[in-house]
């Protein structure tokens, strides 16, 4: 049985806290941390001060010895806490983001993160895909929202 969220609702409601998302320092080397990417298709990154610099896709993985943030996708997409559930889902599937991440409102120029913006929960592509309902709670419908 699915959680049930209405799209109008803020995405703070169903975000991940940022800590729980296990974000990494962009100063490591990818050797030290590769296993992390067989569970995570992809990571925040951060700076020594804990703000949030990008995110690094596991195809994006290619040099061992390199440090993270050399890899990573900057500025990572964002939005702020209260954007609806529904422009999040828009957003991820316009975008193809596997990953997003929520931040207090500031002053955001588009949908980029900002040095003045601190980052407060991610939301993932995969976990939206849990809250649609599997193909058999709805008989007759094909879902292709999870394939990102």
């Amino acid at each position: 049985m699915s959680l049930q969220v209405s799209p109008d609702e803020p995405i703070e409601t169903i975000m991940i806290p940022f800590e729980a998302a296990g974000p990494l320092q962009g100063t490591l080397t990818l050797r030290k941390v590769v296993m992390r990417f067989f569970s995570n298709p992809v990571v925040p990154i951060i700076d020594d001060w804990g703000s949030c610099m990008g995110l690094l896709h596991r195809e994006d993985c290619y040099e061992l010895d390199a440090p993270l943030s050399t890899m990573m996708r900057s500025p990572p997409p964002c939005v702020t806490a209260t954007t609806s559930i529904g422009h999040v889902v828009d957003l991820i599937l316009e975008k193809r983001y596997k990953m997003v991440i929520v931040v207090k409102y500031s002053n955001l120029n588009g949908s980029y993160f900002s040095s003045s913006s601190r980052a407060l929960g991610v939301i993932t592509a995969e976990q939206l895909c849990r809250l649609v309902p599997s193909v058999s709670e709805l008989p007759g419908q094909e879902l292709s929202v999870c394939r990102i």
